[in-house]
């Protein structure tokens, strides 16, 4: 059976509860959740007992292969107009649309169209995403695949950094071999930073040739049939300096101790203060200046936000990076990052066989 009519009723109970009889659906990733459409141009209407999926011709035999669970129109004039006559068939009255996704200028076509049939157009923000938060046994076997060949994406890399090349060389190299080797992609630009680079905590790969003693960050995700995986490795070549061991251990320590305290009930906010706190203890604090992690699914950055400001308590299902880090500008930086998965009783680190090893 697949996992979409369990998702699309526990949305319907939750429109239910927020007293609206109508949920309009544009974002691509919550439409492809919600009906497992991985096509453009298509969005979701739920009004009254009715589930409706919208595209345009271009897609409809697209639709016809992915959809699941949803009757498809194809829309041959404005997407606002055949919104607001289907809900107003629906006797809707009240229609809620995601607040997050959709631009001004469509909620403004949309609104004003189901106001001249006396619909009310309410925002409504966070419920698939919330949904979204806790993944379902389909979801967790695409990620563990997607992470199976960022492993082999990482061994790869390892086996060809060497001095000589450019950050742009190792990068367009390691995202040729995914394509390659698994017919899928990167699922964000890979990031390739070498010698002082590396204290940029986004950096973009650039033409720094590879030096014989640098120090080589890559942070790398592969996208499996849109599910996503992401990892950091910090890579030495030659000697390791005392400072570079110093700063690894420390970082490495704080992502231990933050992965041991994870487990359901635990607060998100107190995973963040436990790795903070060692590095700060430590003299580095002001090195830290993003997030603990971030949640990781069908896109790279998703709720949970792993971070001091996010209180919620931690629930099985969930997944998530932990990846602490120390930047020093003139010197450069040290991010450790796995994928971890909330068990009933603790977690488990998805990516722990990609070696850390120093």
């Amino acid at each position: 059976m697949t996992p979409y009519p369990k998702r699309q009723k526990k949305l319907t109970a939750i429109l239910r509860r927020r007293g609206v009889d109508a949920f309009f659906v544009s974002k691509p990733e919550n439409v492809r959740y919600l009906s497992g459409y991985c096509g453009d141009d298509a969005y979701l209407l739920f009004a009254g007992s009715g589930k409706f999926f919208i595209t345009d011709s271009r897609y409809c035999l697209q639709a016809k292969k992915d959809v699941k669970g949803f009757r498809i129109i194809i829309a041959k004039g404005p997407v606002s107009q055949l919104v607001a006559e289907i809900s107003a068939k629906s006797k809707v009255r009240k229609a809620a649309f995601e607040a997050g996704q959709l631009p001004y200028a469509a909620y403004k076509r949309i609104a004003g169209k189901l106001e001249e049939k006396g619909i009310v157009s309410l925002p409504l923000e966070g419920a698939i995403e919330g949904l979204r938060q806790v993944k379902d046994a389909p979801e967790i076997a695409l990620i563990r695949d997607s992470v199976a060949i960022l492993e082999n994406a990482v061994l790869y890399f390892e086996s060809i950094l060497k001095p000589g090349l450019s950050e742009n060389d190792l990068a367009s190299k390691t995202e040729y071999f995914i394509r390659a080797a698994s017919g899928e992609w990167a699922s964000f630009e890979i990031i390739v930073a070498s010698g002082t680079n590396s204290a940029f905590p986004h950096a973009r790969p650039s033409d720094r040739i590879i030096r014989p003693n640098d120090m080589v960050l890559l942070d790398l995700g592969v996208s499996y049939e849109g599910y996503k995986s992401d990892l950091t490795r910090v890579f030495f070549l030659g000697k390791i300096s005392s400072k570079q061991k110093k700063i690894y251990g420390i970082v490495k320590e704080a992502q231990r101790r933050s992965i041991k305290a994870i487990k359901p009930g635990a607060k998100i906010s107190e995973i963040d203060g436990i790795a903070r706190g060692f590095i700060n203890a430590k003299g580095f604090g002001s090195g830290f200046s993003h997030a603990l992690g971030h949640g990781i699914g069908l896109e790279v950055h998703e709720g949970p936000s792993i971070s001091s400001r996010n209180h919620e308590e931690i629930k099985p299902g969930m997944v998530f990076t932990i990846e602490p880090a120390i930047y020093l500008p003139n010197w450069g930086g040290i991010r450790i990052e796995d994928m971890v998965l909330v068990t009933k009783k603790g977690c488990e680190v998805l990516t722990d066989d990609i070696d850390k090893r120093y």
